[in-house]
């Protein structure tokens, strides 16, 4: 039987203008319940909730509500039908490590790398690039089966392989075996630590009685891990980002977003079970 999360969490797992799909940390009490309070606002068009994996299949006029506000909105419902607990709110998935195989594969290919400037071996040299070029080949199959076991699916980076069985008919082990190494799980060393958003709602109080709320609503943003631990984590993706646009995680856009939607709503959302009574939104902090 699968182990629940602590938390109450909302993961965006597939996001387009007009499509998305959230994977819910916990099943709701009233699924039909939840998925009508997403449902009821106008140009949210289809809304899906499949009980075996969780998820929320929405399609929605973007011309009508923003994306941003459906998830909002989903998080809302989860907090309402758990008596309205504190929900996360993930937007970039959790952060995968590198495995053991991974890392190990890492070192064998960069021993292979110096061995190429400094042994004067060619067989130690062979034997090196050779368990270089298996211990990645072994790797990124090790990677493609734990995405299909998660998720079902596979990311694009670990066609990688390909190119590697390629080089090795070639000859070209240790080549080969770098591009794919470096394809497959380059983008999990620079990839920013794990970040939250955290919605906490309340029955609205005495003072929302003039505009009839629903609930209030607090959104803010986890706050970073300023240990040792932490900052080593984010290290790779602070020195990343001196040379590139990649500054803000999906937590941040998404975030930016709300606070956008926020703003043009004047802080007050349309209800979920009644749309003429609002949901007093505050979102804040601005930075983390």
């Amino acid at each position: 039987m699968q182990t629940l999360p602590t938390h109450l969490q909302v993961e965006v797992a597939h996001l387009l203008p007009a499509r998305l799909r959230l994977r819910l940390s916990h099943p709701p009490h009233d699924a039909a319940r939840t998925v009508q309070m997403v449902k009821s606002h106008p140009g949210v068009l289809a809304v899906v909730y499949t009980a075996a994996t969780r998820n929320l299949l929405i399609r929605c006029d973007p011309a009508q509500i923003a994306p941003e506000e459906i998830i909002l909105r989903t998080a809302l419902a989860l907090s309402a039908d758990h008596q309205l607990q504190e929900v996360n709110i993930s937007a970039s998935g959790p952060k995968v490590p590198l495995s053991r195989l991974a890392v190990l594969a890492g070192m064998s290919l960069l021993a292979g790398h110096l061995m190429t400037f400094f042994s004067t071996n060619p067989k130690s040299l062979h034997a090196v690039h050779l368990i270089g070029g298996l211990g990645t080949t072994a790797a990124v199959a090790e990677h493609i089966y734990l995405d299909l076991k998660s998720k079902a699916q596979f990311h694009p980076e670990v066609l990688s392989i390909g190119y590697l069985l390629t080089s090795l008919l070639r000859g070209k082990l240790i080549k080969g075996a770098t591009v794919a190494w470096v394809m497959t799980f380059a983008r999990h060393l620079i990839e920013p630590p794990a970040k939250l958003l955290k919605l906490e709602t309340r029955v609205a109080d005495s003072a929302c009685d003039d505009h009839q709320c629903e609930y209030e609503a607090a959104l803010s943003r986890s706050p970073m891990d300023a240990s040792a631990k932490g900052l080593l984590a984010r290290l790779p993706h602070l020195l990343f980002g001196l040379y590139s646009d990649l500054q803000l995680t999906a937590e941040d856009s998404l975030f930016t977003k709300i606070q956008k939607l926020s703003r043009e709503h004047d802080d007050v959302l349309e209800g979920l079970e009644n749309l003429r009574r609002g949901i007093r939104l505050r979102v804040g902090p601005g930075r983390p």
